[in-house]
């Protein structure tokens, strides 16, 4: 009772913090709109002009707050800093000398992206400014520097500031941000209603000759992330069009795809997804759709109460070693099987994991599907108990290994547990939930993750449904965990909705994959299996890379299958970035307040504006 007790506490804080930051914001619609345009690479006077002349026809067109891409006055592909120093400008300056009239004649808000100088150091900044028509609101430094930005910009130094506007309360990120979850979670926790995303996403379309594929990768096709974990409006600016550094020749490819997402994570407004081509500068599409930016409070505080800060500390705060010990060395063969179900009864006894492989059973699997919570509850088994004696009996017969969940009793507790038998039929490891949410409310949080070390790789054990918090992946990831088995239920409504044509692996998971094991997947540079149900045409079950994007897939259960299976080298062979490389390009200064309780003095400092620490 004590568990319940904390997590009603939390989600009537979150609730609370909520209803207070959304009193600032009126309730009102606004038409917004994410801005295709395309400067002249290292043409500043001539790119702020035609951003003038952008911004002016924006209005026109009745949008109230327009987000425009990342670097829009200089171009990006600048090869050491002294090529982009002519072409820096600083806030205020130039820009927004001669943005602000036009805001001020036309009523609109905006943001865009400069390549900034900054007055007192000199220094570069990959920067977005949120603008107004009383002036500057604030700016934001980009904290997620890729290897392009990091031949001339250094890393950002704002935090994550949301700023209060008559429009909604908005932050701004950049481009490579969304690469990691922690930046739109630092938003969401200081009461953001929109994200603005200003990005020049690169990337190459299927059927792009080699030579020009390299290095292919797709920010834009992350934006579902930031919105759908997080329960804020995201409004993602990108590019289309050729750009071109005269000096080094080098290029970059944009296939445009800006696009608008819900608080619930679904689609709103996109930019056609097209082939790169040369293109004139200026502008190149304004795509808009109406919104109420305190529709997000709610389920923002929905997103924000399933959090367990007492778990994240100290892990989540860490800048961990991309050389971390616990780190798989050894490449080896791993075959992932994700079982799949019928509504109805439990196929347990019917199950033939094969040898040697990790097979996934559907959660609570040895109970029926569609139990009401009293009924689940009612069959609760103490540990050691007759599930994990059959789990362990199905995993010695075929000399595997088998993950499956059922619910765990603990005295007057009963816990959702995943377990992972394996060929020895013995009982591995055992994971409580620790995040169930709503749906599992017969289920007690569990305290602790588990990682569990076989000559597979790093086996870590959640269940599908927790995954829609982010933090509960990244906790796996800095374990180093190379597969997470999360057993799952029914398909979630909610699927990826990332336009197909931003992929370009043969099969995009599009309209099929359930989101948050994909997301969690790919967040956190592992592979992810999930067994699960089929209704209908939807399943649960699937088998989720760690780039889906560019090169390893998204699998799910055919109609009528038994199983989806795949073969794959653990640890995942990294494309343009991997785990190790995710867990050092991250800026663990800034994520301090996701390890602070709910009611801490440094969380309540730092969501006023302050520091959390205190500095």
């Amino acid at each position: 009772m004590r568990m319940w007790w904390k997590r009603l506490v939390a989600i009537l804080f979150a609730v609370f913090c909520a209803g207070d930051l959304a009193a600032q914001t009126p309730a009102h619609s606004i038409k917004v709109a994410a801005v295709d345009f395309i400067p002249a690479w290292g043409s500043l006077d001539a790119n702020i002009r035609r951003l003038a002349d952008a911004a002016e026809e924006v209005a026109r067109q009745g949008v109230g707050f327009a987000v425009f891409p990342e670097t829009a006055v200089s171009g990006y592909l600048f090869s050491d800093p002294s090529q982009i120093a002519p072409y820096l400008d600083t806030i205020p300056g130039d820009t927004t000398k001669a943005l602000l009239p036009v805001l001020a004649r036309t009523g609109l808000h905006m943001s865009v992206g400069i390549a900034e100088r900054d007055a007192e150091t000199g220094l570069a900044y990959n920067t977005a400014v949120l603008l107004g028509p009383k002036g500057i609101i604030g700016k934001y430094r980009k904290n997620g520097l890729n290897p392009q930005d990091q031949k001339v910009f250094a890393p950002g130094d704002t935090g994550v500031p949301v700023f209060d506007t008559p429009i909604g309360r908005i932050a701004l990120l950049i481009c490579y941000d969304d690469t990691y979850w922690q930046y739109a979670r630092l938003a969401a926790l200081r009461g953001a209603q929109i994200i603005a995303w200003h990005s020049v996403s690169d990337r190459v379309t299927p059927g792009t000759p080699a030579a020009q594929s390299k290095g292919d990768h797709s920010t834009v096709a992350n934006v579902q992330y930031m919105s759908a974990q997080n329960g804020v409006f995201v409004i993602g600016a990108t590019r289309s069009g050729v750009e071109t550094n005269p000096i080094t020749g080098g290029q970059l490819y944009y296939n445009g795809g800006s696009s608008i997402w819900s608080p619930q994570g679904h689609k709103l407004a996109q930019a056609p997804v097209v082939p790169p081509e040369e293109l004139l500068p200026g502008l190149h599409g304004v795509y808009a759709t109406e919104i109420t930016p305190a529709d997000a409070d709610a389920p923002r505080a929905e997103r924000l109460a399933l959090r367990r800060p007492e778990l994240y500390a100290p892990w989540l705060a860490l800048h961990r070693s991309p050389i971390d010990a616990n780190a798989t060395k050894t490449r080896r063969k791993a075959t992932l099987v994700a079982a799949q179900w019928p509504e109805g009864p439990s196929l347990m006894e019917k199950a033939k994991p094969p040898k040697a492989a990790l097979t996934v059973l559907p959660e609570l699997s040895a109970l029926p599907s569609g139990l009401a919570p009293e009924e689940i509850k009612s069959r609760s088994e103490e540990r050691d108990g007759p599930f994990e004696r059959a789990l362990a009996a199905l995993a010695r017969a075929h000399r595997a290994y088998v993950a499956g969940s059922y619910p765990e009793r603990a005295g007057e507790r009963v816990f959702h547990t995943v377990a992972l038998a394996g060929p020895e039929g013995t009982i591995l490891g055992r994971y409580r939930a620790t995040h169930p949410g709503a749906a599992r409310g017969w289920a007690t949080p569990g305290d602790e993750i588990a990682v569990i070390e076989t000559p597979l790789g790093r086996i870590g054990l959640a269940t599908a449904e927790e995954l829609a918090t982010p933090e509960l992946g990244a906790l796996y990831a800095v374990q180093r965990t190379d597969i997470l088995a999360a057993p799952a239920g029914t398909p979630s409504p909610l699927k990826v909705e990332i336009d197909s044509a931003l992929f370009s692996v043969a099969d995009p998971p599009t309209g099929r994959a359930d989101f948050f094991p994909y997301a969690a997947a790919k967040q956190n540079q592992l592979w992810l299996v999930s067994g699960g149900r089929r209704a209908g045409d939807a399943t649960a079950a699937g088998i989720y890379g760690p780039e889906p994007v560019v090169s390893t897939p998204t699998l799910t259960a055919a109609p009528g299958a038994a199983e989806v299976r795949y073969q794959t080298e653990i640890p995942a062979v990294g494309t343009w970035i991997d785990q190790s490389q995710l867990i050092a390009g991250q800026q663990a200064q800034w994520f301090v307040p996701l390890v602070q309780p709910q009611d801490s003095a440094c969380l309540k400092r730092w969501r006023a504006g302050g520091g959390c620490p205190a500095r």
